[in-house]
């Protein structure tokens, strides 16, 4: 496992730093998360062995077994979709969450981390195809929903979530997405990520304006 998981990060790097050249960016300017749902603590653990240190995870419940299995020298990243029923084990074991969307989870995830003396990183998820099957919010609404989450005590805003569709608007969607956050930045300076990009399209993506990126199976192989 160790070679494979070696081979494929040292791959994943290689890719990342040719795709970031064209927009002068280097390794270090793009954040990687390592999306690890179902996958075992053992290859969360080799992982971080080989310097990754951030890993989402889709589901509270399986978030809580591994966080609590996991030494403390790791982020937790939230890239599901959640429940309110759900938000407590969510603002206990993340360190960030990239799909608040609407106010009730905003306001129960802020209450749950208030409780526990807590600051969590938040990225709003909007929905930039305006797919009826996606979550997020629309992307008219942007300004206005960021001005209610970054008045939350106890969640930090960090920028915007997206999941562009991989159809011939993929591209489109992504370059509305960079003028989305351009838009929240010169209003928010502090929500500087951009979270775009997946094992299908991570390259089209940085080479689009994300500067942090969601990838599974290049890393850890199939599930």
């Amino acid at each position: 496992m160790q070679k494979e998981l070696e081979a494929n990060i040292n791959s994943l790097n290689f890719r990342i730093s040719k795709a970031g050249k064209t927009v002068s960016k280097n390794l270090n300017d793009i954040f990687l998360i390592a999306v690890s749902k179902k996958k075992s603590i053992e290859h969360i653990t080799k992982a971080k062995e080989l310097g990754i240190k951030n890993f989402g995870e889709n589901y509270a419940q399986e978030l809580e077994n591994k966080a609590i299995n996991f030494d403390k020298d790791v982020n937790w990243h939230f890239i599901g979709p959640l429940q309110t029923n759900k938000a407590k084990i969510v603002a206990k074991y993340a360190d960030w969450i990239h799909t608040i969307d609407r106010k009730k989870i905003a306001e129960k995830i802020n209450d749950e981390c208030k409780k526990i003396n807590k600051i969590i990183n938040a990225c709003i998820q909007v929905n930039i195809s305006n797919e009826s099957t996606k979550a997020g919010i629309n992307p008219e609404n942007l300004l206005v929903f960021a001005k209610y989450v970054d008045s939350m005590e106890n969640i930090n805003l960090k920028g915007i979530m997206v999941l562009p569709s991989l159809g011939e608007n993929n591209k489109k969607q992504m370059q509305d997405s960079k003028l989305l956050h351009e838009e929240l930045v010169s209003v928010f300076p502090h929500a500087e990520f951009l979270s775009m990009g997946t094992t299908n399209d991570f390259e089209t993506a940085i080479v689009s304006g994300s500067n942090m990126i969601r990838v599974g199976e290049l890393i850890f192989g199939k599930r």
